[in-house]
């Protein structure tokens, strides 16, 4: 009898332990933020395989007659030159023939062609804020550069392949998806519209302002010296929204992270003043829930100086910042990719890049602007 109240003791040390089990699977389970990057590079996924088949992903930029997918992967431009313009070369390295050469045009093999005729896309889509739809590459060109590899470019030109679709709808921003037939499962024919996520109220987009201009001025003060602290806001009250403008400004937009759940994703570019008199810009890119209870760093906060107009890098932080978001369509998966320009104001490097913000990961960036362009 006298062992009877260790029962009840045995039976609450059980359900501790079960709960602290629940708690730990739960905590393994829970979503976290991803790390934050620190800039990108060109970057890319393309792929020749031994028949000829070109498969990836691209970034680009749509017009009223066409849209410009363009890659700086220079294995697929190398490749794309031995391949099918062996003539350029005549003794020299590849670069320095394709700069001789300047621009170089590869025609996509249609099927039923000879495979030593070009390269062959066997399912491409395009895809903007507004949906997807079916393209047809009409031409590859290879771009040189005169600093070797380093600016070089492949472009890849489609067309709607049913035309009269409507190209406003691929006008802006864009991605694109080149595919092989084999490995492409319940394939959307036509245009597939994308519903945006619901805007954020003014309201909302104040706060969506303030929280971010808070998280990146307390990293960037973590970098700097107690000299350069505390920072004063420097700007002209009110960041510009979704303008064109690079100081002083903002990008706020909504994004699908799944097919039922959006957040927020922000570029923030705010000029800060030391105590020095220094008139510094710190800029990040961060995503964020309505309720400010998920914080995401995509990249490392970084800060430059503002010296007589002219941005230059300041104490070797990351010379760079981010502009001109938009959120495009995930082919069909309920997610958005981001599109996004990174500029680097030393050397005039502009890079249009897709990021699939969930997980912090670049899908693909290609260089369209610097020194060597």
């Amino acid at each position: 009898m006298r062992f009877r109240p260790l029962v009840p003791l045995a039976a609450v040390v059980a359900l501790a332990s079960c709960q602290a089990a629940v708690n730990v699977l739960a905590e393994l389970f829970e979503e976290r933020p991803p790390s934050p990057l620190d800039r990108l590079s060109p970057t890319s996924d393309l792929r020749v395989d031994s028949l000829g088949r070109i498969a990836g992903t691209l970034v680009g930029h749509g017009t009223p007659r066409s849209v410009h997918l363009l890659t700086s992967d220079t294995t697929l431009i190398a490749n794309l030159v031995r391949t099918y313009r062996p003539g350029l070369l005549r003794g020299d390295d590849l670069w320095s023939a394709l700069a001789r050469a300047r621009v170089v045009s590869v025609s996509p093999r249609r099927s039923g062609e000879d495979p030593a005729s070009g390269p062959s896309v066997e399912i491409a889509r395009a895809g903007s804020p507004l949906g997807h739809t079916e393209v047809i590459p009409t031409t590859i060109l290879l771009r040189g550069s005169g600093c070797g590899w380093r600016g070089a470019q492949a472009e890849i030109v489609v067309e709607e392949q049913r035309p009269g679709r409507g190209w406003a709808r691929l006008e802006g921003p864009v991605a694109g998806s080149l595919r092989i037939g084999s490995e492409v499962r319940g394939f959307d024919r036509g245009f597939v519209h994308r519903d945006p996520p619901p805007a954020p109220s003014p309201a909302l987009t104040d706060e969506l302002l303030a929280r971010p201009a808070r998280a990146i001025d307390s990293a960037v003060s973590r970098s700097l010296p107690e000299r350069d602290l505390p920072l004063a806001d420097a700007g002209r009250g009110r960041l510009d929204v979704n303008t064109l403008e690079d100081i002083d400004a903002a990008d706020v937009l909504p994004v699908w992270i799944a097919a039922d759940r959006h957040r927020y994703a922000v570029a923030l570019r705010a000029r800060r003043l030391t105590p020095r008199g220094d008139t510094l810009l710190v800029a990040g890119l961060m995503v964020w829930d309505s309720a400010g209870a998920w914080t995401q760093h995509v990249f490392h906060p970084t800060v430059l100086q503002l010296r007589r107009g002219r941005l230059v890098g300041w104490r070797g932080a990351a010379p760079v910042f981010w502009r001109r978001l938009e959120a495009v369509t995930g082919f069909g998966t309920g997610r958005d990719y981001l599109w996004m320009e990174q500029v680097s104001p030393a050397d005039g490097t502009v890079l249009w890049a897709l990021l699939a913000p969930r997980s912090n990961t670049a899908v693909a960036a290609a260089e369209v602007g610097g020194p060597c362009s």
